[in-house]
């Protein structure tokens, strides 16, 4: 209330500092610590029969006034206040206040573009009561404020979803970005787990599987307590594939998710299931979310006859939702000649960059029950593609046929009547309460594909359905980021990821995009940034590639849009094979354990028994196939036997092969030989050089001379033992020398021959000898 012990103050700030407002008619600028009163202003009453028109603005354009009743006290349905959001009376009207009806805190709204709030009272002719006092502030208006999770360990998938195992940590990173000023913004999280965090990095523990979503609030110093949120979903996995069906609308699925290219032209995405219809049908749509071990896709989208929610693992439900009030796809029904019922489809149209689309799918039922059902029931779906002529095709087909996917076309051999079905193209069957999905069973990864035009229209419609009935529900998985239309180079092709090829070999990059405009790059070493060069005269979509290294495009597409693209090359490092000698052991019975790895060093040469395998096989095929590899303590079965040899990087990519023989032979045969003979020379001494090693031939004869040693000696006992060898090029010491012989196995020296008396004489012909 107004106090008269106020009035020396009053007079104080009144002289010095107040500008303080009165009720009267104009336009004023004012902000804190004003205040606005009635004409009486702080200590009197207003007048009767009073009409003033007052415009409050703040002084600093763009921002906004707010106006703080504290007291309000006026003539009951007599004299009014109207207060009007803008500088005139025609502003839309915040309220009209009479009696004790204080407006309170009275504030122009964001669309208010002055700032200003406009004040209109009147009063009666008789009797007037003590008025108002309201403080007067302004605001700035809030900014734009864009909050971002820039980065997270792990990172998201393609789609933006980060997946992790129970009790694995994730690390945040947010920014925001403000119009004006964000000193002094706080940034909150909220993990989605009952956990919190404050600032810009952060970090969080997800104990339990389930979906999480965590919110990033960043909230600038306007006391308006401006604010803006991002937010990232966290999957955390068990053994069994998560359905959710909140973060992305069907829309999103097909251009977020299932849309695998940078330039897609995709429009008038539209959808149907059965919470379409009617809130209390099931919502057919949904996105996936699995670990890629225990289900064969790590995301995408899935699209039921039934509630796709309950697809999830394990298989603890018996799926059959949905009601006649749920009905079928005509499109559907004329394109596989069935009774459809709860049909849910996402159709769009989309123009390839590219002469081919493809994309991946798979198929779970109810129906697969390891029973009768197989041969009788099956739900029906199809992938229609409709070209820019109204040609339909449909893509869900088993491959080199036009047999649609169905249960009754993809099965195993159960017993019954009908037999097996396309059994290499079955998956699993699902027991009860185990991961990963609820449908009892599934078929293997299927690929759609069809060619195309590059720049035409087309539509593509996916639909499932029951068949027949509302029962025993069916789902079409199609994984994330496989609709390809065109224009990327692909996975990297690495010796780590198994895709690989050989030194020496070709790979072939191609955008499949033939009608843009190419310019390709080459960078050697991988870990220099910025040092890819230009490859001359490369224009074209392919590129054929010897050379281990990062290659680069930029694909221009004339008024569609611009891309650039890299792939990481790698070529194993192709083995080189060496000469694999014979073994040969001494056997009186020709069968003999060999040890097959006396021949590794000597396949292998200076290559890394690291980075290189040696594996001994029976055929030439088990060599080249890596099939059926010998133990390396090895029996023959012949003799002489002729063994394979394969030589291979570790990744088993690249190989060569050769053969060499196992001989269990008996010990060596010395063939008799003649005298070597010598002329002397003019110091007639009978004493000269002579080749020993000339004798060698004859006294193999037939035998390998790659397989045994020839030795000389002077006496049978060093023949016997081995030592004292002569030297190949040995003058003798006596004329008429005998010498003894001894042959040896090369790869087992127990193996021998020794002559027991004088094989040859070492003969110089002196002239003595000659007169003789």
């Amino acid at each position: 209330m107004k106090k008269i012990i106020y009035i020396v103050i009053f007079l104080v700030i009144k002289v010095g500092f107040s500008q303080d407002l009165l009720m009267q008619d104009g336009t004023f600028n004012r902000c804190a610590p004003d205040f606005f009163y009635d004409s009486g202003g702080e200590l009197e009453s207003y007048s009767d029969n009073e009409s003033y028109i007052t415009t409050i603005c703040p002084e600093n354009s763009g921002d906004r006034l707010n106006v703080n009743f504290v007291e309000f006290l006026t003539q009951l349905n007599v004299d009014f206040l109207t207060i009007y959001d803008g500088d005139d009376v025609s502003a839309d009207i915040i309220g009209v206040y009479t009696g004790v009806s204080s407006p309170g805190f009275v504030s122009a709204s964001q669309s208010n573009i002055s700032g200003c709030l406009t004040f209109a009272f009147s009063s009666n002719e008789t009797g007037n009561i003590n008025g108002w006092k309201a403080e007067i502030s302004c605001i700035t208006p809030c900014q734009d404020i864009t909050p971002s999770i820039n980065n997270t360990t792990p990172a998201p998938n393609e789609s933006g979803v980060i997946g992790i195992l129970p009790g694995e940590t994730v690390n945040f990173s947010g920014s925001a970005m403000f119009s004006l000023d964000g000193s002094g913004a706080t940034y909150d999280w909220d993990f989605g787990d009952g956990n919190t965090g404050t600032g810009t990095e952060v970090s969080n523990t997800f104990s339990t599987d389930g979906t999480f979503i965590v919110t990033l609030t960043v909230t600038d110093n306007n006391p308006l307590g401006c604010s803006e949120v991002t937010t990232i979903p966290v999957f955390v996995m068990g053994p069994n594939v998560i359905i959710d069906q909140n973060i992305f609308t069907p829309e999103e699925l097909i251009t977020e998710v299932l849309i695998n290219s940078p330039c897609a032209s995709v429009s008038d995405v539209t959808w149907s299931t059965g919470s379409s219809i009617t809130s209390s049908q099931p919502n057919g749509i949904g996105y996936f979310f699995g670990d890629g071990l225990n289900f064969p896709f790590s995301d995408g989208i899935l699209l039921s006859s039934g509630e796709a929610s309950d697809a999830r693992g394990p298989n603890n439900l018996s799926l059959g939702n949905g009601s006649n009030i749920w009905g079928g796809d005509d499109e559907l029904d004329a394109a596989l000649g069935v009774n459809s019922h709860n049909a849910t489809f996402i159709q769009f149209n989309f123009i390839p960059l590219a002469d081919t689309i493809s994309f991946e799918f798979l198929m779970a039922s109810e129906e697969y029950d390891m029973g009768g059902f197989e041969c009788q029931y099956s739900d029906a779906f199809a992938f229609l593609l409709t070209d820019s002529d109204g040609n339909v095709s449909n893509l869900a087909v088993i491959p080199e046929t036009n047999l649609p996917v169905l249960v009754t076309n993809v099965h195993p051999d159960n017993g019954e009547d009908c037999g097996g079905a396309n059994e290499e193209y079955f998956g699993e069957y699902i027991p009860y309460n185990q991961p990963p999905i609820a449908f009892d069973g599934r078929t293997a990864v299927f690929t759609a594909q069809s060619t195309v035009i590059p720049g035409e229209n087309y539509t593509i419609k996916l639909v499932i359905a029951d068949d027949r009935d509302n029962q025993y529900d069916s789902g079409v998985f199609l994984k994330a980021g496989s609709f390809d239309l065109g224009g990327d180079l692909g996975d990297d092709i690495t010796i780590e990821a198994g895709n690989a090829q050989c030194g020496g070999g070709e790979i072939v990059l191609d955008t499949a995009a033939p009608f843009a405009d190419h310019i390709w790059y080459y960078a050697a070493d991988p870990s220099v940034p910025n040092n890819r060069i230009e490859i001359e005269g490369e224009t074209s979509s392919m590129l054929t590639v010897v050379e281990t290294g990062i290659y680069s495009v930029d694909v221009a597409f004339e008024e569609v849009c611009q891309f650039s693209d890299s792939i990481l090359v790698e070529f194993i490092g192709s083995p080189v094979i060496n000469l694999a000698p014979d073994l040969v052991i001494c056997s009186s019975t020709g069968e003999e354990e060999f040890n097959l790895s006396e021949n590794n060093d000597n396949v292998l040469g200076d290559q890394s028994s690291a980075e290189y395998s040696v594996t001994y096989h029976f055929t030439e095929v088990d060599a080249i196939d890596n099939s059926n590899p010998l133990p390396n303590l090895y029996t023959n079965v012949s003799n002489p036997q002729t063994l394979w040899v394969r030589l291979a990087d570790v990744s088993q990519v690249c190989s060569v092969v050769t053969s060499f023989q196992l001989l269990a032979a008996s010990a060596p045969i010395i063939n008799s030989v003649s005298n070597l003979e010598a002329c002397d020379d003019d110091s007639n001494n009978g004493l000269e050089s002579f080749e020993l090693s000339d004798q060698s031939a004859t006294i193999l004869g037939s035998q390998p001379a790659s397989n045994f040693t020839v030795s000389y000696h002077l006496t049978p006992e060093e023949a016997e033992s081995g030592n004292n060898a002569l030297p190949l090029t040995y003058t003798n010491t006596i004329n008429l020398q005998p010498i003894y012989v001894r042959v040896t196995s090369i790869s087992d020296s127990s193996c021998y021959n020794a002559s027991a008396t004088a094989l040859f004489n070492l003969v110089v012909n002196t002239k003595a000898l000659a007169t003789a």
